[in-house]
């Protein structure tokens, strides 16, 4: 029985591969790989750094690609060719997947963001409680001492006279419970995100208000692993500090010509406008001492963005590994692409965001203090270690 299911499966893969040569569309995957070149181009916003910078060479990826696609005899190996393509910038925000809906005709970019939506509940709107605490070496760490009867969604705790406070997540959807607290009938996407930021902004107020009763003078925060969310995390920066903050404003991808020449060499103008006013947030001061950041190679997207304010404006020193380098992701619902003949949907980061001395965050932030460790008692140490260091930069 087992020789003749294995011989089944044996069948149906072969099935699988042969028909998969036989109904293969190499000019349907060229058209697409044309529209995602041209989009790449004209929409993909860290495309002129990561050629100058990185020193991609563009013609020489188009070859490559388009010669991939020429030899490929089946629909895996035009993938292979995409996906190589895709993969090529190491970015984290620039994604290739299966197609998500039914694909439209033609193959298009659906620009802005989806209309507002209602629904019955935080569950049927996406919201869950999925994150994790405390990583289990935080334990290990001199005088640890968790704090509880405050909220879950940000857990708290206290090192000597240094108060830790772990967010896991920018992302809103992520803190179901909160949600539900604030849920009414009737609320649209929009004013449902709203009504559950600001629970979290109060939560957050009252965990940061717990440390300082708990005679917390500095503030560490664990943005280990958070992997961003959304414009949520403006409101987290001004509950840090009471003070005006700035940085450079992120950059939309806006060129004013046809692109197209920058496969050959030609880039005939730039995919992001100059420069504008900068970016402001005026502080709530929830938290009004020196604050340390505990982030590492997860640590993405949004969460680079809370770390760039405080430590740009001198409110925070960045403590733990560099961060992945993910920067700026999509505005408006981003540059999402497509691709009709493949089955696949693109992303792609319509933003870009520069730090003050120029460097496009996708490059990721290197910390102030490195900790490097192969396990958690190593860790708990070089963790003693900054602590140590920070409490006296701080005095």
């Amino acid at each position: 029985m087992i020789k003749a299911a294995l011989g089944l499966v044996v069948l149906a893969v072969a099935g699988a591969a042969l028909w998969d040569v036989a109904t293969f569309d190499r000019a349907g995957w060229r058209s697409d790989y044309a529209l995602l070149r041209h989009a790449t181009a004209q929409r993909y916003a860290n495309l002129d750094w990561v050629r100058e910078h990185r020193k991609l060479d563009l013609a020489r990826l188009d070859r490559e690609t388009q010669a991939a696609l020429d030899r490929a005899w089946s629909r895996v190996q035009a993938y292979r060719a995409l996906s190589a393509f895709v993969a090529a910038f190491d970015d984290p925000h620039f994604t290739l997947a299966r197609a998500d809906g039914p694909a439209p005709t033609p193959a298009s970019i659906v620009a802005g963001p989806a209309p507002a939506r209602r629904f019955a509940s935080c569950a049927s709107a996406g919201y869950a409680d999925d994150r994790s605490g405390f990583a289990p070496g935080w334990a290990k760490v001199t005088d640890w001492r968790p704090i509880g009867g405050g909220d879950a969604d940000f857990p708290i705790a206290m090192i000597g006279d240094t108060g830790v406070l772990r967010i896991d997540s920018f992302d809103v959807a992520r803190f179901r419970t909160a949600c539900e607290r604030v849920v009414r009938a009737g609320m649209d996407e929009d004013a449902l995100r709203a009504a559950t930021q600001g629970m979290l902004n109060r939560e957050l107020a009252g965990a940061l208000a717990r440390l300082r009763a708990a005679g917390a003078r500095l503030l560490l925060v664990d943005v280990s692993g958070n992997g961003g969310g959304g414009e949520w995390v403006d409101e987290v920066v001004a509950l840090m500090t009471p003070r005006r903050l700035t940085r450079a404003a992120p950059l939309i991808a806006d060129p004013p010509c046809d692109r197209s020449g920058i496969w050959e060499g030609r880039p005939d103008c730039r995919v992001l406008p100059a420069a504008g006013p900068r970016a402001e947030i005026a502080g709530k001061g929830a938290w009004r001492g020196p604050i340390a950041i505990y982030a590492d190679r997860g640590s993405a997207s949004a969460t680079e963005d809370f770390t760039a304010w405080l430590r740009q404006n001198k409110v925070a020193i960045l403590i733990g590994e560099k961060t992945l380098g993910a920067g700026c992701g999509y505005v408006n619902g981003g540059g999402r692409l497509r691709l009709a003949h493949a089955g696949l949907d693109i992303r792609m980061p319509n933003c870009a965001r520069f730090l003050d001395d120029g460097t496009n965050e996708i490059e990721g932030q290197a910390p102030d203090i490195p900790i490097a460790a192969n396990d958690d008692t190593s860790w708990a140490r070089a963790m003693d270690a900054a602590i140590r260091q920070t409490r006296s930069a701080a005095r």
